[in-house]
């Protein structure tokens, strides 16, 4: 079930999201990493167990820091969940209890050297340690400190990190839709309004615009005023104005394609589709649920329209079988297939 929430950031000049400083959120995260890598090398030493002991209780920064990474290892699903990481339970326990603790999830075989790899590739980390996290389904609202707002859909992650000299969002999976506070007419920010993803940045024209990372590419659909692409490695940036869709590698930017209002409709609880292919709408749908959703090739290329609730997608697909000569067929609870009738 969709869930949306809506929070006030902290964010504000020369702050993250969650009012650290930009360069001490980052080295934060990096002494996290670091000693979580440590711990799951299995070289792990008495003085490392004791010294991670020690940095917990420096700040609660670092506790906080350190249970994102428990985040992570949860999420990965490779270590026993009741196995909690043992450091954030030291008060009333023992040396040896903790030690104990900390040697089990260092030596839990396989995902531990999965874990230390992912340690070693920021990309793997950071959805996991982003400011902002969604869940397959879900949708949050996020109110930044100088009066813009950002929406995340479902399963997303992002970064938000306001200094002196730039606003900037980092979208690390998913998709956001992105309302600027000049937009808004919130306030006059002289500072730069940026999105950045893997594969360049956007920047804001006072303007209101969907920006979704799929893995090999980032897409941007503006609904209003304009944005400026500039990919990664170099491209003369591109501007794209209201209506327009366009995606953008680290070297190219596609040229610009129709977008309308349905790009942003996920917001208010529905997928918009004009005679689209039924694969492609599948494929839209699955995002929205646990498990797998596919759609026999057979049938893939029916066209489709019409606006689908993704708050509640089996009834999604009620509809699409009361329209169209289809079959579902469930495998399990978590895996369905749309095929011929």
């Amino acid at each position: 079930m969709t869930q949306s929430s809506s929070d006030p950031a902290t964010a504000g000049p020369a702050t993250s999201g969650n009012g650290l400083s930009q360069r001490d959120e980052q080295t934060l995260r990096k002494q996290a990493v670091a000693w979580y890598a440590r711990l799951c090398s299995g070289e792990a030493t008495e003085a490392d167990h004791q010294g991670l002991r020690d940095w917990l209780q420096q700040h609660p920064d670092h506790q906080r820091a350190w249970e994102r990474i428990g985040a992570i290892r949860q999420a990965m699903q490779r270590v026993p969940g009741n196995i909690a990481l043992p450091t954030l339970q030291a008060a009333g326990r023992g040396r040896r209890t903790i030690l104990r603790g900390i040697l089990l999830l260092a030596t839990t075989g396989s995902a531990g050297w999965l874990s230390y790899r992912a340690a070693e590739d920021q990309a793997l980390l950071q959805p996991w340690l982003a400011d902002y996290r969604t869940g397959v389904g879900e949708r949050r609202s996020v109110a930044l400190a100088d009066g813009s707002r950002i929406v995340l859909n479902t399963d997303s992650a992002a970064d938000v990190a306001f200094t002196d000299a730039a606003r900037t969002i980092t979208l690390w999976a998913g998709e956001i839709l992105v309302e600027t506070a000049a937009h808004l007419q919130a306030a006059n920010d002289p500072r730069p309004f940026l999105v950045h993803t893997a594969h360049g940045t956007v920047r804001a024209l006072g303007t209101r615009f969907v920006v979704r990372h799929h893995g090999e590419r980032t897409q941007v659909s503006v609904l209003e005023h304009a944005v400026e692409l500039r990919p990664r490695d170099g491209q003369q940036a591109q501007v794209l104005r209201a209506g327009e869709s366009a995606h953008f590698t680290a070297t190219a930017i596609s040229p610009p394609q129709s977008a309308g209002n349905a790009a942003a409709q996920w917001e208010h609880g529905s997928l918009v589709v004009g005679n689209a292919r039924l694969g492609d709408l599948i494929a839209e749908l699955a995002r929205y649920r646990p498990g797998r959703l596919v759609c026999d090739p057979a049938v893939a290329d029916l066209r489709v329209s019409g606006a689908y609730p993704i708050d509640d997608t089996d009834q999604a697909l009620r509809v699409l079988l009361q329209s169209f000569p289809l079959r579902m067929t469930r495998i399990t609870r978590y895996w369905v297939r749309i095929g011929p009738a």
